[in-house]
Formats: C-alpha cells, sequence, structure tokens
C-alpha cells in the first residue's frame, strides 16, 4: 500500500514543484504630449537666370513692342497665403536713361498660384501690387513677362546698356 501512494504522491510533487508561479501583469499608460511648433515662414528665390535683357540692335527693333519671357522667374515658399509687390530700387542708369514705367511686369494668371494677378504694372520706385491673394506653397514658381509696349521713349538716347534693379516682395495676409 506503501507503494501505491508513493507513486501518486511523487507524481503530485513533481507538478507542484514543475508549475512555476508567475506574478500577474497589469497593464499601465502615461500620457505623452505631442507639440507642432508653427512659425510663419515665406521666401523668395530667383531662377538661375534672373537678368532681363531688351536688345535694340536695328531700326526694326524701335518700331514694336518686345516682351521677355521669364519662366521659374522666381519661386515663392509660404506657408500661408501671401501677396506679391514689384517695386525699382532706382530711376535707369547712366542718368538721363528711359522712365523707369516704360517697362511693364506681368504675371500670366496660369502662375499667380491662385491670386489675382494685376495685368501690365508699371515699374516705379514705389511698390506696386503684382499678385493679390496667392495660396499658401512649398514652392510656387512664377513667370514674370516684361514689356515695352511702346519704344518711342527710346528714341534720342545715347547708345548705352541702361539698367535698374527690380525688386519682388512676398508680404504675407
Amino acid at each position: 500500500m506503501k507503494k501505491n501512494l508513493f507513486i501518486p504522491l511523487t507524481a503530485l510533487v513533481a507538478i507542484c514543484f514543475g508549475n512555476q508561479a508567475k506574478a500577474q501583469v497589469t497593464a499601465t499608460s502615461q500620457p505623452v504630449t505631442v507639440n507642432i511648433n508653427l512659425t510663419d515662414a515665406i521666401s523668395i528665390t530667383l531662377g538661375a537666370t534672373p537678368t532681363v535683357n531688351f536688345t535694340y540692335t536695328t531700326a526694326a527693333d524701335y518700331t514694336a513692342s518686345k516682351t521677355i519671357e521669364k519662366a521659374g522667374h522666381f519661386t515663392v515658399v509660404s506657408n500661408k497665403p501671401y501677396n506679391l509687390t514689384v517695386a525699382a530700387t532706382a530711376a535707369f542708369t547712366p542718368a538721363g536713361g528711359p522712365a523707369l514705367d516704360i517697362v511693364t511686369v506681368n504675371v500670366p494668371s496660369a502662375s499667380a498660384n491662385g491670386g489675382t494677378p494685376e495685368a501690365n504694372v508699371p515699374l516705379s520706385t514705389t511698390p506696386a501690387a503684382l499678385v493679390n491673394g496667392s495660396t499658401a506653397t512649398t514652392g510656387a514658381s512664377y513667370t514674370v513677362d516684361y514689356t515695352i509696349a511702346d519704344p518711342a521713349s527710346l528714341l534720342n538716347l545715347g547708345a548705352s546698356a541702361y539698367s535698374t534693379t527690380v525688386t519682388y516682395t512676398a508680404t504675407q495676409l
């Protein structure tokens, strides 16, 4: 009888010691704050060839209008809607050159990035609206047309290269 009890008792002890007691795992959590800190950002980057050259070499050049199209003239990046203005920094040099307003600037509507372009904006030292209400963008490329519609005011000027600097300004709304 001792043998009959010994075998089941040994088996019971082996089962008890073979099973390890495991601690109960409970889930815990902690909240984490995620912040997105934004700062207004805007920039203008000029294209590869920003210089605009009107060339008058023949008599026929002085009888018709000329337009120089600058595709991809500059790119604007802005996290908010914006307006574009254009202004010349000074009159044409050398002194006695043509009036600034002989050159007009135009952004075709296809290049206005959702904004409203002003047509044929004459150059001036006072900033003039070029495009109003353009949408926020990660890289809107602008095509700009420079036009001399009536070259008559170029008559009687001495042979020279007359130049000025044009500045484009993007202002967030």
